[in-house]
């Protein structure tokens, strides 16, 4: 009888025990107010910010941990106050602890001998680091394909249909805000 006491008490303790904890559910995803359709053959995240990394893709089939090319949709938004952090930030550091991205301050915007590295990054990050600069009114979106390989040219490719679609996503976002100026 005490055997089968204990053998009851151990039982319930290690059930107790094995449960453990539920994994934490947000309500909702976090996302940015630009989000576009993702690439064929990209997995596409998006992260909550009005300053800083606001989207990731990396090659389909792998995820963005293993993943040795990925493109980083970056944000400043020039009528916001800018944090001295942008937001983030760390997920780029992660995969591109050299590049440390940085906001373009106006007298680097404006220097037409900075090229689009050295007004946002002090470093450069894997074999290949291709950027693209979208200027829409106050906002300036900043892509940078990123890869330990050479890429191809449908990585290229892709990353320019990335720049497109957040410049087409923007200027959608900004036209009710001019239609409403204008009546």
């Amino acid at each position: 009888m005490v055997r089968f006491v204990l053998f009851l008490l151990a039982t319930l303790f290690t059930n107790f025990t094995c449960r453990g904890v539920p994994i934490a559910t947000p309500d909702f995803d976090e996302r940015n107010e630009f989000v576009i359709k993702d690439p064929h053959d990209w997995g596409y995240r998006t992260f909550n910010g009005k300053n800083g990394l606001i989207g990731v893709l990396w090659p389909a089939g792998t995820s963005f941990n293993s993943a040795d090319s990925a493109i980083f949709v970056f944000l400043q938004n020039n009528k916001e106050k800018l944090p001295a952090k942008p937001c983030n930030i760390n997920l780029f550091v992660e995969k591109c602890p050299k590049a440390n991205f940085k906001f373009a301050s106006s007298k680097e915007k404006n220097d037409q001998t900075l090229s689009i590295a050295e007004q946002y990054f002090s470093g450069r990050c894997g074999r290949t680091m291709i950027l693209f600069k979208e200027a829409i009114e106050e906002y300036v979106v900043i892509i940078a394909l990123v890869s330990a390989q050479y890429v191809t040219k449908k990585q290229l490719a892709d990353a320019k249909e990335v720049a497109s679609a957040y410049r087409k996503e923007i200027e959608k976002s900004i036209k009710p805000l001019k239609d409403i100026a204008l009546n």
